[in-house]
């Protein structure tokens, strides 16, 4: 578990339960958890319950102490009293003194550890109260031991879901935990290289599309395969790479100019060709270099693709007009499209290809790359950007020039060779009505509400990378 950078939000980074009857082991679960961190050099706070004597195995014991992982010392914390309902009478000295711990919880604490929330946690009271402060203070990890039956109603309490619910009395309760813990590290570093590819996507790519610089998304396209093979260094699993460009992507729908939909669309499959490259052939110099080359492919055949897909054959016919027109008027031989295209694709391929070995051969980043990075863990979040209606949003992307050029060309070339009005009508029609879905589909996206949909679906490791990326470039919702 490595320390993860600052993060703007009061809360926990990952939410653990580990669920279990009275008796079961949790507690025991807690405490070789706490010997595993420690020994690896991580800071645990927090405590963990000492149980008396029980009447029964699956029921609550007499009385409760509570020992503080610090410092080993004991405080009393309930004592069964049949006379409350739960059946337990409970110390508020030793209550104090656990608000003033929890007041005084240093910062992003690697892990904190709780135990127990039960029946009185249920109800809003016992150790709930510390909660607060708790999450204000944005520990990286917090397990806390919750009675069996009772986590949902302690998620409700808590305002947020448990990222991973861990029964004490499964063979690999530990392990599971374990592997969380330096799981944790892993998605933090991914949500950083990807914030710092999403930002370079919004500022110097939104530069390089607005200017309309030659080879400008090859440059971006090539740099975010290498942010993907730096990445993936260290990784127990470095096909998690391909999460690197779907948070860039995020990023990028929160760009407040210029054209979002191909960038967008581009950084989104040419991280799902990388990812698939290592996954399909491993993490190593074959499979790094064709990711590279597909990264290269599909940024030199998305614009092609986008425009056929709008304007259909449309756009071939209207090229082949104008290769057959300046053959006849000016003698003039121009390659063919698939000739045209098949040249660009392959430059697109040597290039990126050649930057992503580039980047497998020094194995870190370079200088300028390192200090971007640092300066994006230390990134203060940003001032949400003015919302828009949905439509407002539309019409907003559909009304520039630029949109708009390769309809105009081809209709031109179309009313030139003395194609009917009605051919050039139907094409704008269809151009028309793609081009509104496309973006209508796009003005969906809310990436600040991808990492509450991401752990609704149980990927707690990709919601935690999308979720502290987000948050460090805009409060927006």
């Amino acid at each position: 578990m490595s320390s993860a950078p600052p993060v703007s939000s009061g809360r926990p980074g990952l939410l653990v339960a580990v669920t279990g009857l009275p008796g079961e082991g949790k507690t025991r679960v807690l405490l070789q958890l706490a010997a595993h961190q420690l020994s690896l050099g991580h800071r645990v706070e927090g405590f963990v319950s000492v149980a008396g004597p029980r009447r029964a195995t699956d029921e609550g014991a007499a009385e409760y102490r509570l020992r503080f992982l610090t410092t080993a010392r004991e405080l009393p914390w309930a004592v069964r009293d049949e006379k409350f309902e739960p059946p337990y009478r409970l110390n508020w000295e030793t209550f104090e003194h656990l608000l003033e711990w929890a007041e005084g919880l240093p910062r992003q604490t690697p892990l904190v550890i709780l135990d127990e929330f039960a029946k009185f946690e249920a109800q809003g009271n016992g150790l709930m109260p510390l909660w607060s402060p708790i999450s204000t203070a944005a520990p990286q990890i917090v397990v806390m031991a919750v009675r069996d039956g009772l986590a949902d109603i302690i998620e409700e309490r808590l305002g947020r879901k448990f990222d991973l619910r861990v029964d004490a009395s499964a063979p690999d309760a530990l392990g599971q935990l374990e592997r969380a813990c330096a799981d944790f590290g892993e998605w933090t570093r991914i949500g950083l290289y990807g914030g710092v590819a999403g930002g370079v996507e919004m500022t110097v790519g939104t530069a390089l599309h607005a200017a309309k610089i030659p080879f400008g998304g090859l440059a971006m396209c090539s740099l975010q395969a290498a942010m993907m093979t730096f990445t993936g260094f260290g990784l127990t699993d470095p096909a998690r790479v391909v999460w690197v460009p779907f948070i860039s992507a995020g990023l990028k729908a929160l760009s407040p100019a210029g054209n979002r939909l191909r960038p967008m669309l581009a950084i989104g499959v040419q991280g799902s060709l990388y990812g698939l490259s290592v996954q399909v052939f491993g993490w190593n110099f074959f499979g790094i270099s064709l990711g590279g080359a597909l990264v290269g492919a599909w940024a030199a055949l998305q614009g092609f693709l986008l425009q056929y897909l709008l304007l259909g054959g449309e756009l071939v016919q209207a090229y082949d007009s104008v290769v057959t027109w300046l053959a006849q008027r000016w003698h003039v031989a121009a390659p063919s499209l698939p000739w045209l295209v098949g040249a660009s694709t392959l430059f697109h391929v040597l290039v990126a290809g050649g930057v992503t070995i580039a980047a497998w051969l020094l194995r870190a980043p370079p200088q300028a790359l390192q200090e971007l990075i640092a300066r994006e863990m230390v990134r203060s979040p940003a001032t949400a950007p003015a919302k828009q209606s949905r439509w407002r949003r539309i019409v907003r992307d559909c009304a520039r020039w630029q949109f708009w050029l390769p309809l105009v060309i081809v209709g031109a070339v179309m009313v030139a060779g003395g194609r009917p009005w009605e051919a050039v009508a139907r094409m704008v029609v269809r151009f028309v009505a793609l081009a509104v879905v496309l973006m209508a589909l796009l003005s969906l996206l809310r990436p600040a509400r991808w990492a509450e949909w991401l752990r609704r679906l149980g990927w707690w490791g990709p919601a935690l990378a999308m979720g502290r990326a987000v948050e460090r470039r805009t409060l927006g919702h």
